[in-house]
């Protein structure tokens, strides 16, 4: 490939890509750019603001939980986010998440509100209110879309009057980053150039686990950043102990997974018992609504019966009362 040496282009066309870290697991994500230098980080996020026409530009941060345990150790499935400082103050918090997409909106605001409110002081001015931003790496849609067609990779929430779009404050971000549908848009796609931009050229290394044309993630690494990110991803997929760690976590991924489709399955199976059971009910309503219906006929056809009979019996005690006049009448004479 055009602009490497050889040593560089034998560095990335012998890398195997079946024994790469799959960046998508929140351990590896999370040692691959929170951990030693900041640079990839960097670079992330420039990339992610960069496609949302952000302007902010990162020169330098601090992450302030570099370390790759656990809070909670009880809770096997708990994220390993990523939280950094800008030299600006702004909070950032990444988080990966191939599980939980139904609460993670609400997740989300939880953890940029926990965020928010750790950033001022008592007695401190709000406008000096550092911002939060909460990027999530998510492996399908965040939204219920009715636009079936439309996959959208990368959304941005903001609070908005609901009629001009006007921002209320630049204080919150939530970005979703759907590396689902990012995955899928590869795969579809023939070209294989390393003209994409750096978001694109981030994600394509971030997702390269499922992206099946291979020679299109060689082919970004005509740029030496790239090409050194591919290097590190293989040199690190190789220490033993990181692996042995990296492969852990992805056994309590899928045993997590495994386990509610398990329950997910089983609730659907409920559902379609009480579905049947509801269908039978409907059924029985039905038909005593039938009968309750030939109930009612029967009863218009007795109550006109009856009104009938009533008119008769009227007129019989008219003709009665009319009898005993007119013997009255006679007797009298």
């Amino acid at each position: 490939m055009k602009g490497k040496s050889r040593t560089d282009q034998t560095l990335i066309e012998d890398i195997d890509f079946s024994k790469l870290m799959d960046l998508r697991v929140d351990y590896a994500f999370k040692l691959f750019f929170a951990t030693g230098k900041t640079h990839r980080l960097i670079s992330l996020l420039n990339a992610i603001f960069e496609n949302k026409r952000i302007p902010r530009v990162v020169t330098e941060l601090t992450v302030t939980n570099p370390n790759l345990e656990r809070v909670d150790r009880k809770d096997k499935l708990s994220v390993l986010d990523v939280r950094a400082r800008l030299a600006d103050g702004t909070s950032i918090c990444i988080e990966m998440h191939l599980y939980d997409l139904i609460d993670l909106k609400y997740k989300s605001l939880r953890s940029w509100a926990r965020v928010y409110g750790e950033e001022l002081t008592a007695g401190e001015d709000y406008t000096k209110q550092n911002s939060v931003v909460c990027i999530s790496f998510i492996d399908g849609s965040i939204t219920d879309s009715r636009e079936k067609n439309v996959e959208k990779i990368h959304s941005l929430f903001q609070v908005m009057e609901r009629d001009s779009h006007e921002t209320l404050i630049d204080d919150m971000e939530l970005h979703y980053i759907d590396m689902k549908a990012f995955v899928k848009c590869c795969n579809e796609m023939r070209e294989t150039g390393d003209d994409y931009d750096k978001f694109t050229k981030w994600l394509m290394v971030i997702t390269q686990a499922g992206i099946d044309n291979k020679e299109a993630i060689k082919n970004i690494c005509t740029e030496e950043e790239m090409k050194e990110a591919m290097a590190a991803l293989d040199k690190l997929s190789a220490d033993k102990v990181k692996r042995q760690a990296y492969q852990r976590r992805l056994d309590e991924v899928y045993f997590y997974n495994r386990e509610m489709a398990r329950r997910e399955a089983a609730l659907t199976e409920k559902d379609a018992v009480l579905a049947e059971k509801d269908a039978v009910l409907a059924e029985k309503d039905a038909v005593l609504a039938e009968k309750d219906a030939v109930l009612a006929e029967k009863d218009a056809v007795l109550a006109e019966k009856d009104a009938v009979l009533a008119e008769k019996d009227a007129e019989i005690m008219r003709l009665r009362a009319q009898l005993e006049k007119q013997d009255m009448d006679v007797a009298i004479d």
